[in-house]
């Protein structure tokens, strides 16, 4: 093993490790969209326009809210516990952008039933326990592989330095 093979082992490991610090962006794109729909949820979704009669029609009655709660506390403590079961089996991969739009559905579906108002802080706070979690375990895998690299960029320097002291012994 020569030293252009370990610069290019090191060089790869430092593209590896910027490609990680860029992963953990993506954790923030499905906080930030989970934010931005609970600002429109905030606001009664005034910024968008009301629908037709067609439209309602087309739809038909909305869910009662008692159903919408159910749905939700169910939708969050599983997703609570398969974010666990992800973390202690170290398997998956993140899913925040899908749990945004599931909880985007929850406001939606609040919105036209009418029972936004007096369900807002808890669809919030379910996004915020689920995605909170969801981005937790993607800063975990994330740093403990960049960690990984690190240590394997600190080995291949030792080994480095200790062919350049030994070509020089002799």
């Amino acid at each position: 093993m020569g030293p252009d093979h370990l610069d290019n082992s090191q060089a790869e490991i430092e593209a590896r490790i910027r490609k990680l610090e860029r992963s953990t962006i993506v954790g923030l794109l499905g906080m930030i969209l989970f934010l931005l729909v609970s600002i429109g949820a905030y606001y009664q979704f005034s910024m968008l326009p009301s629908l037709s009669e067609e439209t309602w029609q087309m739809l038909g009655a909305p869910p009662p809210v008692e159903m919408i709660s159910l749905a939700l506390v169910v939708y969050a403590f599983s997703g609570i516990i398969l974010i666990l079961g992800r973390m202690a089996n170290d398997t998956g991969s993140y899913r925040g952008v899908a749990h945004a739009g599931f909880l985007t559905g929850f406001y939606t579906f609040y919105h036209l039933s009418g029972g936004l108002p007096d369900n807002f802080w808890a669809t919030f706070f379910a996004g915020l326990s689920v995605l909170g979690l969801e981005n937790y375990l993607l800063w975990m895998r994330t740093n403990t592989a960049i960690l990984r690299a690190k240590a394997e960029m600190e080995r291949l320097k030792k080994k480095s330095e200790w062919l350049d002291q030994s070509q020089s012994d002799e």
